[in-house]
């Protein structure tokens, strides 16, 4: 399967170039790494002219606040990640970062304590995964719509709990602490997501289960032939994104003081932009976490750097959505050279 069906292809060895000249071996290379390092190197342009345009831009405060508030989007980047190895989609990730920090803000507000209140948070964010693969499985339903329904639900559940109000009450002091402290240079919330996003590397990189997962986005039918247990490992795969929206709902709890009714949807797009551009990026034709990373700091990036410059309000989802039409458009040319071995 392609991007174009969500999940990367099998990459086929180039037999004609492996077995070419040194120097043709050595210039393929090059020009490949170009091709497949071209977000990083838009990165490096978008860096270089807002350092140029906007004053306040290459600065180090500036920095890190664009570290810190895109803690929360890494999360679900890595959260939507995941499913789309396996080939399927998760549409309720928006919905279930506003309804997970919701939650948290009513349970709060019960007086419950914070690490009842943590635990819940990712307990409730890998059950809504579980439930939505295993919808996916027993239904036959399209992971869009089976999703999306799952959304709409946890929006209506987000609306009961805040009777259409802002919850802001006894929200604990370690949330407030693990979204907005600092601990060296950077926040407490930035160190937690770099090290969810090395142990997910290494995940996918080095371990059976990372293969396993590729290889059923590959072909579930293959995979499940050659006895892989297909059924379960998408499951897990759905529970373990779901459980790193929980981590990005404690972010923006504990970043924001308080909890809205309206906070998670408008945060789908930028999710998925990260992970399509991340195809384009390190493993051409493959959702991997180095390539969504990059691409999640080319959005923020961009966006930091138009609105310094002044750029109206509405820019973001305009800019958002361009972004993420240009990232799919990307990935499926890329996959499609995967697949001729180019």
């Amino acid at each position: 399967m392609s991007v174009e069906s969500a999940s990367p292809q099998t990459k086929q060895p180039n037999v004609g170039a492996a077995s070419g000249s040194t120097g043709g071996s050595a210039l393929a290379k090059v020009l490949g790494g170009g091709r497949q390092y071209g977000t990083v190197f838009l990165l490096a342009i978008l860096i270089l002219v807002f350092a140029l345009t906007a004053e306040a831009f290459f600065t180090w405060t500036n920095f890190k606040s664009i570290l810190i508030t895109q803690t929360v989007i890494a999360c679900m980047t890595l959260g939507v990640m995941l499913p789309l190895i396996v080939g399927e989609f998760d549409l309720s990730v928006g919905y279930m970062v506003g309804f997970i920090s919701m939650l948290g803000a009513y349970l709060a507000g019960h007086d419950w304590a914070v690490l009842p209140i943590l635990l819940v948070m990712l307990g409730v964010g890998a059950l809504i995964g579980f439930i939505n693969s295993v919808l996916i499985d027993r239904t036959h339903i399209s992971s869009f719509i089976a999703t999306l329904g799952v959304g709409i639900i946890l929006q209506g559940f987000t609306q009961g709990l805040s009777g259409g109000s802002v919850l802001t009450q006894n929200i604990p002091r370690v949330v407030i602490d693990i979204g907005r402290k600092y601990a060296g240079p950077v926040s407490i919330s930035v160190w937690i997501t770099l090290a969810l996003i090395i142990v997910l590397f290494y995940v996918l990189e080095h371990t059976p289960l990372g293969r396993s997962w590729y290889a059923i986005g590959g072909s579930e039918k293959v995979s499940f032939l050659a006895g892989l247990r297909t059924k379960r490992l998408k499951s897990l795969a759905f529970a373990l994104g779901g459980l790193l929206v929980g981590v990005g709902a404690i972010f923006a709890l504990g970043q924001n003081g308080s909890a809205s009714p309206s906070f998670g949807p408008e945060l789908l797009l930028p999710a998925y932009a990260g992970a399509f551009l991340g195809v384009t990026t390190y493993k051409g034709g493959y959702y991997n976490v180095i390539g969504s990373i990059v691409g999640i700091l080319v959005l923020a990036v961009g966006f930091n750097g138009l609105s310094l410059l002044g750029v109206p309000f509405w820019i973001q989802p305009v800019f958002n959505g361009s972004v993420l039409l240009a990232a799919v458009l990307a990935a499926r040319a890329e996959t499609r050279k995967v697949r001729v071995g180019s």
